[in-house]
């Protein structure tokens, strides 16, 4: 401990005694020379006194201080010996440590000893001059002994922890089941790691991020297994940092479990309000289930006694019953349904337990056999209609035959859940009309049913089902292409070359996924998607010629389309062509065949034009291999018009044209944008055409009549001596007329 050094004047305060001043801060000699008047006199005695009445305050302040730290170590150190599992990585020395004496502080009567000797000490310095007053907060520090303030620190740097715990006494079973028991450990420093387990309880270990941590234990018992009494409860928090061990502080509780106790409210039901004297009636053996009214109770626990003042039927539930239920048949069992005497029936249902009886009344109604029949039926306004129709119009049921002025009970959904159930009232006829409607946020496509019971007889309406669609969304309509259209084996295997694969016609969102690579690519914008395309193995293993490959265009709400190509793999000197552009026979190197091209005229055109066969639209393409069958397709957008593909021969020059027009007489039909393709080979190209409304467009274009569907009107005539064929745009769905032949495209080819 600092020795404390007081001035002359000071020191002589603690005595009672009264001696002048001494001016610490100035020699002796200079003292001498400065006589004080007696104004400067008293207010030196003053300053002095003040100074010792400080320094006798902040001396106990230090004790107080001290004192408080001895008693927080030792209640650590007992907390510690008394832990049953211990953390410590250095389990021997930390154990032995824990047993030595806390270290000396200022409070100990060895500090007060050198107190007691530090008066020579004072006296022996007041030659020198006084000491300057310390600091109370380093007034425990010993400068001449080689004892330390004892911070709970262990030697390797650790600071065992000094947690709390709070939690709950006691708890009910029914509460510890379905909330859990919360554990709450304060005084904690970041990092610390916190686990508690008890009797059959246990909870995810959890690390502190600030001064707190709370822990929920959890049982896997129900209320009424958990076993009441007393549970102990083990708590560790453990602290450790990165250069040295652990040090681990346990703690137990005691936790109090009070017993289960359902609460004792049964409740009981009959399943028919209403029924005819031939349902209620059954011979004396009971052996016809569907006779009679079914009485079920519940809230029932092993032991509990039932009894129904109808039939007079008493029952004791099992020890082993654990399904709190009782249903049973009441019939009338004479065999004689005319000796049944119509009108209500009411009972009671009494159940006991414990010595305390609770009663539920109930009633039903006999009904003459001779009474209308109840025969429910039910029909819907529409079986199907689009999701965003639903969601803002709904549909609606309507039925017959329910019990006049009775009850019916709606139900709506899919198979047990329902997103609308409701009780209505028939009205004189039996009649009901019932909206149904979406629910909040709305109903998602899909299937739905709907059933009507009639509540006083118990019968059922048949089911009806009604589908909910996907809003209409446009078929895809992407096509493809290939750049370049021929590569070498070592070039196409090479990723940073490849060839580049163009899809045009993708919407933002789309999927679209290669045969060769597999991978998944998702388009970020409308219009054309470009990616690299490569082979991923040895090019050693490819042949010269063509390497298929599909791609495929995944969107939501509309069916996928696939798209078919090619890869022309060549050898090193056919790709080179040459150093001087001689092939081997020493000719010219024949050029490469020119690029399929594809145009459609006109682009604009009125609707009585377009409805007029000797006009319409003539779609046409170039530089298609001789021979090879060139497909066309015409697809509407968003307007009433069958789509149409046909499918015909290129010329020995390579060319093929169609011509499109449309057949009915109501030829505004055809107002609207439509989207134009042609395939030839490898090479897919899209075009566009507009049909307008025109002077004519709300009428037929020639006042003629034209044909309704039924008749087929001739082929498109030649256009400047291209091969040609037919295409037909019928409106409403009718069946389509063409020439020529049809082929479907978009089959998968064989990948690689």
């Amino acid at each position: 401990m600092k020795k404390l050094i007081l001035a002359p004047a000071v020191a002589l305060a603690f005595t009672g005694l009264v001696a002048a001043p001494v001016a610490a801060a100035e020699p002796p000699s200079t003292q001498s020379d400065s006589a004080l008047t007696e104004t400067e006199q008293a207010k030196a005695d003053k300053l002095a006194k003040e100074k010792a009445e400080q320094k006798a305050e902040d001396e106990k302040a230090a004790e107080e201080k001290a004192a408080a730290k001895k008693e927080a170590a030792a209640e650590e150190r007992a907390d510690v010996e008394a832990a049953a599992d211990k953390a410590d990585e250095k389990t021997g020395d930390d154990a032995e440590d824990s047993k030595k004496p806390a270290p000396k502080d200022e409070g100990s009567t060895d500090s007060k000893k050198d107190d007691s000797g530090s008066k020579g000490d004072n006296k022996s310095k007041d030659s020198e001059g006084p000491e300057d007053p310390k600091d109370p907060e380093d007034a425990g520090d010993s400068e001449g002994t080689a004892g330390s303030k004892d911070t709970g620190a262990s030697e390797d740097g650790v600071e065992k922890p000094n947690a709390s715990v709070t939690v709950a006494s006691s708890i009910s079973a029914e509460d510890l089941a379905e909330d859990g028991l919360e554990v709450t450990v304060t005084h904690l420093e970041k990092g610390d790691k916190v686990a508690v387990k008890g009797d059959g309880l246990s909870a995810e270990s959890t690390t502190s991020a600030g001064g707190s941590a709370a822990l929920t234990l959890q049982t896997d018992k129900s209320a009424k297994d958990i076993d009441e009494g007393a549970k102990s409860l083990s708590i560790q928090v453990t602290r450790a940092n990165q250069t040295s061990g652990a040090k681990t502080q346990s703690l137990n509780e005691t936790l109090e479990i009070t017993p289960f106790s359902a609460d004792f409210a049964p409740q009981a039901s009959v399943s028919l309000k209403k029924i005819t004297q031939t349902d209620y009636t059954d011979d004396e053996s009971g052996s016809d289930e569907s006779k009679g009214v079914t009485l079920t109770v519940s809230g029932l626990q092993p032991g509990d006694k039932v009894h129904n003042t109808l039939s007079n039927q008493y029952d004791t539930i099992d020890d082993d019953d654990t399904s709190g239920e009782l249903e049973y048949r009441i019939y009338d069992h004479g065999g004689v349904p005319s000796a049944v005497a119509p009108g209500v029936r009411e009972f009671d249902v009494e159940v006991t337990r414990d010595g305390e009886t609770k009663t539920v009344p109930l009633s039903f109604e006999i009904i003459s056999d001779d009474a209308a029949q109840v025969d429910p039926e039910i029909a819907l306004s529409d079986t199907e209609i689009s999701e965003s129709d639903f969601n803002q119009d709904g549909i609606t049921v309507t039925g017959t035959g329910f019990t006049p002025n009775g009850d019916v009970e709606i139900n709506t959904g899919a198979g047990n859940s329902y997103f609308q159930d409701e009780a209505v009232t028939a009205d004189d006829n039996g009649e009901i009309s019932v909206p149904i409607t979406a629910p909040d946020g709305g109903l998602a496509p899909g299937p739905y049913t709907v059933t009507a019971t009639d509540v006083d007889t118990g019968e059922k309406a048949a089911e009806q089902t009604f589908t909910v669609t996907d809003d209409a969304v446009d078929p895809i309509d992407a096509s493809l292409k290939v750049d370049p259209k021929e590569i070498t084996a070592e070039d196409l295997s090479d990723p940073d070359k490849g060839v580049t694969v163009t899809v045009s016609g993708v919407e933002r969102g789309d999927t679209i996924t290669d045969s060769l690579t597999g991978d998944e690519k998702t388009a970020e914008a409308d219009g054309a998607f470009e990616f690299t395309l490569y082979y991923q193995g040895n090019p050693d293993s490819l042949e010269e010629g063509k390497v298929p490959f599909t791609v495929t265009i995944d969107r939501e709400g509309t069916e996928s389309q696939t798209l078919n190509g090619n890869i022309n793999v060549v050898a090193e000197d056919e790709e080179d062509g040459g150093d001087d552009g001689d092939n081997r026979d020493g000719g010219d190197t024949p050029e490469a065949p020119a690029e399929a091209s594809f145009s459609v005229s006109p682009k604009t055109l009125e609707a009585a034009d377009f409805a007029n066969d000797e006009k319409g639209v003539t779609l046409a393409v170039e530089n298609c291999e001789p021979g090879a069958d060139v497909h066309f397709k015409v697809t509407p957008k968003g307007i009433q018009v069958t789509a149409y593909e046909n499918t015909v021969e290129a010329d020995d020059e390579g060319k093929a044209s169609v011509n499109v027009f449309g057949t009915s007489d109501n030829v505004s039909a055809y107002v609207g944008s439509y989207t134009a393709s042609a395939t030839c080979g490898d090479d897919s190209m899209k075009e566009s055409f507009t049909v307008t409304a025109g002077a004519d467009g709300g009428g037929n274009d020639d006042g003629s009549g034209g044909n309704d569907g039924s008749e087929l009107p001739r082929t498109g005539a030649d256009l400047g001596g291209l091969a040609s064929g037919a295409m037909l745009l019928l409106v409403g769905g009718a069946a389509i007329a063409m020439t020529g032949r049809r082929k479907k495209v978009g089959h998968s080819p064989s990948d690689i």
